[in-house]
């Protein structure tokens, strides 16, 4: 049986031909970086995240490696995720989701940290956000006030003003309308919450301004 030498090549010069487009002709090199999903961000502009990115204009759109993008720009804290869209034939999207702000933790010098509800700062800032709840005391218990935080359900933490941490025990909250919990440790989470719920939904207590929720079982409220 004849081999037809020319039929056999062919697919091997398209596969050649396709490889040498994609990779290194002009037909496909980037002419355009567009960035997204940072508006209204606190630390990052279109410039530095195309510089950090390492995608240059010129470059081959093939070429653009989405991992080794997204590592670099985790250099910024502010920066949740990120992903690429190639746009054929000279356009690369980067988009970027950005932390929201969650919280700020008191830095000692009379500014603030904001940062997610992971407890990731991302910006020391002068002034509190309105609305985002603020972080004060022993730092070496954050870890803990944030459990207590990230444990809250959306109605209770909503409401959250302050968290202070004197000691890992003694933890508490203060709430708009002026009340306040001793929530004590990050421990017996669940029955900590099962009874504030049911201590803020009890009629008796709607104008109470102090709860303490330390130990579960024998609150106080006032």
């Amino acid at each position: 049986m004849k081999i037809n030498s020319k039929k056999s090549i062919a697919p091997l010069l398209a596969i050649a031909l396709l490889g040498y487009t994609l990779g290194w002709s002009n037909l496909l090199e980037i002419r355009t970086i567009e960035v997204s999903g940072i508006e209204g961000s606190k630390t990052l502009t279109a410039e530095k995240v195309i510089e950090k990115s390492g995608i240059q204009r010129g470059g081959k759109l093939a070429r653009v490696n989405s991992g080794v993008v997204a590592r670099a720009l985790k250099d910024y804290p502010e920066i949740a995720s990120v992903e690429i869209n190639r746009k054929p034939p000279h356009r690369v999207e980067i988009l970027i989701t950005t932390r929201s702000i969650d919280l700020a933790i008191a830095s000692g010098n009379g500014k603030f940290l904001l940062g997610d509800i992971t407890g990731t700062t991302f910006v020391e800032v002068s002034k509190v956000p309105r609305g985002i709840p603020v972080i004060t005391g022993d730092r070496r218990f954050l870890s803990d006030g944030m459990n207590i935080y990230s444990a809250l359900p959306k109605k209770i933490r909503s409401r959250v003003e302050k968290i202070v941490l004197p000691s890992s025990t003694s933890i508490s909250l203060s709430l708009r309308g002026g009340l306040s919990i001793l929530w004590g440790s990050a421990s017996d989470q669940a029955a900590k919450l099962t009874v504030l719920d049911a201590l803020l939904a009890a009629p008796e207590n709607k104008k109470a301004r102090f709860i303490d929720i330390a130990t579960p079982l024998t609150p106080i409220v006032r």
